[in-house]
């Protein structure tokens, strides 16, 4: 399946304030509002970050619903199926003692015992406040200190008798341009899209088929007969295919005719593509590495519609 339980976990934690992945924990929203710092003048917007709560681990349906929607299966399957996630996320977690959840952050295993949740706190896709930024705003005293060392300067050139007027002027301008400043943050309204149609993954995801001990054989990919010219070499070249612990997946295909459509859509990576076979599966990659940071780092070199890769070990 070419779907990942990590990008409905995605989309819901933009929807709700908690989203439970049953078996393995739940994400939780956590808000802080907007504050002043008067010592740096700065008015901090308000902002949205993710948690995440090993011990809510109840089945409370909204990931599994959105499966169905999403998806086009059952209930039963969409149960099986983050079972089969979860169970992939735990082997991945003592493979590797890391395990990625797309945008939203990762979890890594501590010591061999502690598993932590790190968020990626400037990820677009849990903060519905993204866009709005933080704000300088200087106080009355700070301007008028601006204000006076301007005076000062100004004063060669600027008759005394007008300099006391200006002076004032300015004062009160300031007052008002400050006072204005706080009136639009503290009154303009926050809008949230919650439009439930059916949901896209906001960020590339890490996907995979049911987690078992895996023997697997690797085949040369076969290029295709039309591959259109590629001006520049994409850094997955300069990674390679040949050797490395790591597989960068980006598609799973269940027989030859979907892998020969599957080429003749993605022709300017028929080069880098090979074939790694899983049971029935056909999983297709087209760059390996000993570090996962740097296969992780390739995402954004693949066309949008790919990027929904998966790392495998």
């Amino acid at each position: 399946m070419m779907f990942s339980v990590i990008e409905h976990i995605e989309y819901l934690v933009t929807l709700h304030d908690c989203v439970v992945v049953p078996g393995w924990g739940a994400f939780i929203a956590n808000y802080s509002a907007s504050s002043y710092d008067a010592e740096a003048g700065m008015m901090s917007r308000p902002r949205r970050s993710i948690g995440f709560n090993a011990s809510v681990s109840h089945n409370d349906g909204l990931l599994a619903q959105s499966l169905v929607r999403r998806e086009g299966i059952n209930y039963n399957e969409a149960m099986k199926f983050i079972a089969d996630s979860v169970t992939t996320f735990r082997q991945q977690l003592a493979m590797d003692c890391e395990v990625s959840m797309g945008r939203l952050g990762y979890f890594r295993r501590n010591e061999g015992r502690f598993i932590e949740f790190v968020p990626f706190y400037h990820s677009d896709g849990t903060d519905q406040f993204f866009g709005l930024n933080d704000m300088e705003i200087k106080d009355v005293t700070t301007l008028e200190q601006d204000m006076a060392m301007a005076d000062e300067t100004a004063a060669v050139i600027v008759p005394k008798e007008r300099n006391l007027f200006i002076r004032k002027a300015s004062r009160i301008a300031a007052s008002v341009a400050v006072l204005i400043g706080l009136g639009v943050v503290l009154t303009t309204p926050m809008i949230v899209n919650r439009d439930h149609q059916n949901l896209a993954s906001m960020a590339p995801s890490v996907s995979a088929p049911k987690a078992q001990q895996l023997n697997v054989t690797v085949e040369q990919g076969v290029s295709s007969q039309s591959i259109s010219t590629v001006t520049t070499q994409p850094r997955i070249a300069s990674v390679g295919n040949e050797s490395g612990r790591y597989y960068m997946v980006i598609a799973t295909l269940r027989n030859q005719q979907e892998l020969d459509a599957f080429k003749n859509s993605n022709a300017a990576l028929v080069p880098y593509m090979k074939v790694l076979k899983y049971k029935e599966f056909m999983c297709v990659y087209v760059a390996r590495s000993d570090d996962y940071n740097t296969l992780m780092g390739l995402r954004d070199e693949l066309p949008e519609q790919l990027r929904d890769i998966w790392i495998y070990s």
